[in-house]
């Protein structure tokens, strides 16, 4: 089977997981250096850039030059992704991904930590503070279940890709990440 547009599915999917990065570490920048912060605008777009698109730009040409020529790039059973079984294509995909994920998630314990900790004295700042609790639990209990759910149909996608109403539902609900964030 000829997949002329894989390049481009593991190309932008790796750059969704990049994005999310370059979003944490930018979150992360901007909890821990609140006043001294000297990083410019135009040098925060030029590294989210680099890392959202350049990263995995050069992730994916590597995986090509390495695994096209053998011809074990794309899996030979009619679903159109990165080959599991000859090359472990799929790594080059799974290792980023994964990695950002645990990274994302230290980043989400440490912002939680600043958060919960505050510093600010005052009557209103206490205010604020007994509140933070309530805001990050409310958060968590409307959003986790749309991105789990996103996330299941997601892994569904991969074990049951022919499945038109997982794939259809994927993206559907994945659409209305937009609204939540």
């Amino acid at each position: 089977m000829h997949c002329s547009y894989i390049f481009f599915i593991h190309f932008f999917y790796q750059t969704l997981f990049f994005w999310m990065l370059a979003s944490a570490l930018l979150l992360l920048y901007r909890v821990v250096t609140v006043f001294e912060g000297d990083l410019s605008k135009t040098n925060m777009l030029a590294i989210g850039f680099c890392l959202g698109y350049g990263a995995p730009l050069i992730i994916t040409i590597i995986t090509i030059a390495v695994t096209a020529p053998k011809g074990e790039y794309i899996r030979g059973t009619g679903v159109c992704w990165v080959n599991w079984n000859e090359s472990k294509a799929l790594l080059a995909f799974l290792i980023p991904a994964l990695l950002i994920v645990l990274i994302n998630f230290i980043i989400l314990l440490v912002v939680l930590y600043k958060m919960l900790r505050g510093g600010v004295e005052g009557d209103v700042a206490k205010a604020v503070e007994r509140n933070v609790p309530v805001v990050i639990a409310r958060s968590f209990s409307v959003l986790t279940p749309i991105f789990g759910l996103t996330w299941g149909l997601g892994v569904g996608t991969m074990t049951d890709p022919y499945n038109r109403g997982i794939h259809y539902s994927f993206a559907f609900f994945n659409s209305l990440q937009v609204q939540f964030q």
